[in-house]
């Protein structure tokens, strides 16, 4: 009986010590592992994004001198327009100025499918007179980008 009562005073030992130990330990939370590489990814992308925009800028005007040689100057103009409507509209959502939503309408998008798939076909075809009339419509619609960014800023700057 005596050595029943020491295995028990001994479980119990071991059971009250085991719990100390668990209760007391330092919560080790999980941090979930999806914001740090959403925020890296996010950064990345935009990184990826800017330097893909420099390179599809330079590549439209390399294609402008050799089909459209009239519309180089013009697409100088609408891309540093572009990039000056993007950097002020950038300025205003920091500052909360510019509310979340759709800077871009469904129906410029609709649009941009329909002359990117042309401008694609053009270029895998290698149709330079396709090549000739697709890119002043690109440019085109590209102007009516700028168009949309003014009138976003026009109510930012109305307010």
């Amino acid at each position: 009986m005596k050595r029943f009562h020491q295995l028990f005073l001994l479980a119990q030992i071991i059971l009250l010590a085991s719990f100390v130990v668990t209760s007391l330990a330092p919560v080790q939370a999980e941090v979930p592992n999806e914001d740090p590489e959403q925020e890296c990814c996010g950064h990345e992308q935009q990184e990826i994004d800017k330097d893909l925009k420099v390179h599809l800028d330079f590549y439209y005007e390399l294609l402008a001198e050799k089909f459209a040689p009239s519309e180089i100057e013009r697409w100088k103009e609408i891309r540093s327009e572009r990039d000056l409507l993007q950097k002020k509209l950038k300025e205003a959502k920091q500052k909360g100025e510019l509310e979340n939503g759709e800077a871009i309408d469904k129906e410029w998008i609709e649009k941009h499918k329909e002359i990117t798939i042309a401008f694609n076909s053009a270029v895998e075809k290698r149709d330079e007179g396709e090549l000739s009339t697709v890119i002043p419509q690109l440019f085109e619609h590209y102007k009516k980008l700028n168009d949309v960014y003014k009138k976003r800023l026009d109510v930012v700057n109305a307010t």
